[in-house]
């Protein structure tokens, strides 16, 4: 007897460009829009990929400082691939109320056309903003918005602006897509 095994792999794609609802359900998601296109993470799972390369959103966990945020957002696409960093590490600082903190997070931003200088941003410019909407210990829920300028690190005095920006993790999460 001859047992055929069909082994080919469907191909995944990035999901739709579609802003996801602002929640405060501890959903994993994120997404804001830049140059009118919508930007949601996306990034392959699979033998020798980092399991946390979509989304790594740490708050209060061995790898943040206690009461602090440490996300990392980042998207494939094709061979390019660009990402959002946001932090209190760097600063020192707690996040333990809701309410603005973009004083409180350091922020980052490489575009998919990123070399050394170009195309990497960091902020925030005045303008922006960062809010948390709840944090939530009992369910370990932490979800906000933000609105952010950031200005480009090659010396051009070139901003970008990632708005409509929101946010809703569970401490701790980690995601990338199958």
């Amino acid at each position: 007897m001859i047992t055929i095994f069909n082994s080919a792999c469907k191909k995944s794609s990035p999901p739709p460009a579609v802003l996801p609802a602002i929640t405060q359900e501890g959903k994993n998601t994120v997404g804001f829009t830049i140059n009118g296109e919508v930007w949601i993470p996306y990034a392959k799972c699979g033998f020798g990929n980092d399991p946390c390369g979509e989304i790594s959103a740490r708050y209060s966990s061995p790898l943040a400082p206690p009461d602090g945020i440490d996300f990392q957002f980042a998207r494939t696409n094709g061979n390019k691939r660009s990402s959002l960093t946001i932090s209190s590490s760097g600063f020192g600082e707690t996040i333990t109320t809701i309410g603005e903190k973009i004083d409180s997070v350091g922020i980052s931003f490489d575009s998919e056309e990123s070399t050394g200088n170009d195309g990497y941003y960091l902020g925030s410019r005045p303008g922006s903003s960062f809010f948390v909407t709840k944090i939530d210990h009992q369910n370990q829920i932490i979800s906000g918005t933000f609105d952010l300028i950031l200005l480009e690190q090659n010396g051009s005095g070139n901003e970008i602006r990632l708005q409509d920006g929101r946010f809703d993790f569970r401490f701790n999460a980690c995601k990338c897509s199958n």
